[in-house]
């Protein structure tokens, strides 16, 4: 009964996370002066081209039927955003 009480009784040795902010030089991508950005959801043929798997786009699997279903519902309903 005692070692279960001191084991208890022990403070938990968990590593310990700096909440401090990172400095983030490291993480920019730097962005073409040409790139082009669409505002707004993607069309239906984006999202076909997305799910594409086997890279014939001429046939579409089942599986890719539902790569197509899940990305529609995702990004068509709730757009991300810059």
């Amino acid at each position: 009964m005692f070692p279960l009480i001191a084991l208890l009784a022990t403070p938990a040795t968990a590593e310990v996370v700096s909440m401090a902010p990172m400095p983030m030089d490291d993480l920019w991508v730097e962005v073409p002066v040409d790139a082009t950005f669409t505002p707004g959801p993607p069309t239906y043929d984006d999202i076909v081209a997305m799910a594409n798997l086997d890279d014939d786009p001429a046939v579409i699997s089942d599986r890719e039927r539902e790569m197509i279903a899940l990305l529609s519902q995702v990004l068509g309903s709730a757009p991300i955003t810059n």
